[in-house]
């Protein structure tokens, strides 16, 4: 469950109904509804865990008065509690970054803005030469100051790094790159043998940014990227701090490796459904998750339904691509690799990491003055704590700013609109049409079957990499398109849709903007209401959407798509599930 914050010390309980944890804070309701049991505040988000509080005289419910609470949509934390539970003001509102600083968001998702006034996220493409091929390479961009890349673990995205780019936002530029292969960035071409292709693609895009010296911060995979970047461009980087870093022996990580990676290719039944879901789920419990055990069950209670969903969804969007950098990490998790770096490199030592009992290998050898151990406690906020007072010795001199980063030179750029920034896919000749995907959908989801040299496929609010609004309307899709028309230049172009509801949207877009032309292309699309997709600690929710996508081509009597695109039509339909309805509903006319 996560919340919004209307007051400094009111929580607004919800149930994630878009997938969502915003903060890092959830109630575990079988704690009160034990008889005799004290209400307690779980504070966790994935796999962090902060504590149980009991709350005893700390709370009252202001709907129910007798404090029947797992009917309570609101609660009130007294002032006097959150001092003597050591939690302050500032902590609380510090919206996305929480108590817990981490939080479990959409992967797709791109708000620049909200009611809790955080640091504007700008995302922005680069297409770059990489040992002699073509790579576009998504990413995030908050902040002004020393330029800091945050590079992101496996199989998530650079989505993941936003609460942390919001906390560091006043301090820093941050950049965090979709590792290739990852998110919204190419895969790298060929056979991947170790990271060098993924650090090269990162020196790449450095330098695309036109940034001399910067500092990097990775966490897990992206730790590992860190070292061999840190090794490979020395004079560019200023200093390093590596979180969830590890060092195993030869035997452990083979040990590890042997079925830690599930199969995922797409099949017709579904089942690469299952295998990313059961890896999500045992990985909230156990490391390695394919090996359960008392030893290794990681601490504090089972991670929400939505951490679960974001790590599936990771793997999904992935692919089966997703192991070669997943891989090629594991393989270069020894502190070997690390003793060549001289730069200033600070190792966050996070007494509540997955792989401390790995961390702490890095005892049994000597550093030298440039590595400094920095021991953390279990709690995250204590980690980022401990992050930010490491900062200044790895940061550079130079200065940046997020706004003059944003390059948009790759398929995938972004209009600015009122609600934040609007996703299109340019195509490889001069524009010509804009095509609106159908409700539920995303311009990447059309790519496949109705792409051309002069089509640019527009990602509507709350769909795809589109920001999300508090509620989509109408009139914020037909904005949504003029400003794409207007980034595409001053040529005419025509607007199409694929399904009614999409028609409508482009017939209105042309008759509120003299440069657009309506050419209706009476291309079928999904008429039903799709059903609930709150993600459920049972996975069921990705078998109701993978079904009920099916269900739309068998009732037109058609096969339904190969289950690649299947799979990334479920991944649309997830991510848009508030806005697709409230666009259904706006766009059917009444009987």
């Amino acid at each position: 469950m996560g919340y919004t914050m209307r007051s400094p010390y009111t929580l607004w309980l919800a149930g994630g109904g878009d997938g969502s944890c915003p903060a890092a804070i959830h109630w575990q309701p079988s704690y009160i509804e034990q008889a005799g049991v004290a209400p307690s505040l779980v504070l966790a988000c994935g796999k962090d865990h902060f504590g149980d509080f009991p709350l005893n005289g700390g709370w009252r419910d202001a709907n129910d008065k007798q404090g029947k609470f797992p009917y309570t949509r609101r609660l009130r934390i007294k002032q006097k509690w959150l001092r003597r539970q050591g939690l302050g003001k500032a902590q609380l509102t510090a919206g996305d970054t929480g108590i817990l600083g981490q939080s479990v968001t959409n992967p797709t998702a791109s708000s620049p803005s909200s009611e809790l006034g955080q640091a504007a996220i700008r995302q922005s493409s680069a297409r770059l030469t990489v040992g002699g091929n073509v790579l576009d390479i998504h990413y995030r961009v908050a902040g002004s100051g020393p330029p800091l890349f945050l590079l992101h673990p496996s199989p998530l995205s650079s989505a993941f790094m936003e609460p942390l780019m919001r906390r560091l936002a006043g301090r820093v530029t941050a950049i965090a790159p979709d590792t290739p292969g990852f998110g919204d960035s190419d895969p790298v071409a060929g056979e991947v043998r170790d990271l060098g292709p993924y650090v090269r693609a990162m020196t790449a895009l450095r330098s695309a940014l036109g940034l001399g010296r910067v500092a990097i911060y990775g966490s897990a995979t992206g730790a590992q990227i860190a070292v061999e970047w840190a090794k490979a461009d020395a004079e560019a980087v200023s200093g390093v701090i590596l979180d969830n870093a590890a060092s195993f022996t030869d035997a452990e990580r083979n040990a590890i490796m042997d079925g830690y990676f599930p199969d995922l290719r797409p099949s017709a039944d579904g089942g690469h459904l299952a295998r990313a879901w059961r890896t999500a789920h045992d990985s909230t419990l156990f490391f390695p998750w394919h090996q359960p055990s008392a030893a290794n069950r990681l601490p504090g209670p089972p991670a929400p339904a939505a951490a679960m969903d974001f790590t599936a969804r990771g793997y999904l969007s992935a692919g089966p691509g997703y192991e070669a950098a997943y891989r090629a990490a594991f393989r270069n998790e020894r502190a070997e690799r690390v003793l060549p770096i001289r730069a200033p490199l600070a190792i966050l030592r996070w007494q509540g990491s997955l792989l401390k009992r790995w961390m702490d290998r890095f005892d049994d050898h000597q550093w030298g003055r440039n590595v400094l151990m920095a021991h953390c406690g279990p709690s995250s906020e204590e980690r980022w704590a401990c992050l930010e007072a490491h900062l200044p010795a790895v940061l550079p001199q130079d200065h940046a700013e997020a706004e003059a980063l944003r390059l948009d030179t790759g398929v995938i750029r972004y209009a600015d609109a009122e609600i934040g920034q609007i996703r299109y896919r340019m195509p490889s000749g001069s524009p010509s049409r804009i095509l609106i995907h159908g409700l539920g959908g995303s311009g990447a989801s059309v790519a496949a079957k109705l792409a051309d040299a002069r089509t640019v496929l527009i990602d509507l609010p709350g769909h795809g990499g589109s920001a999300t609004p508090k509620a989509v309307s109408v009139a914020q899709c037909i904005q949504a398109v003029r400003q794409v028309a207007a980034q595409l230049g001053p040529n005419p172009c025509a607007v199409s849709g694929v399904g009614t509801a999409a028609e409508r949207l482009a017939e209105q877009a042309a008759d509120e903007d003299g440069k657009l032309t309506f050419a209706p292309l009476g291309l079928p699309w999904h008429q039903e209401v799709p059903p609930d997709l709150t993600p459920e600690a049972s996975g069921a929710h990705l078998w109701r959407g993978w079904h009920w996508l099916r269900r739309q081509w068998l009732q037109r009597n058609e096969a339904p798509p190969a289950p690649a695109h299947l799979t990334r039509l479920l991944l649309d339909l997830m991510r848009s599930e508030a806005a697709h309805q409230a666009l259904q509903q706006a766009c059917t006319p009444p009987d």
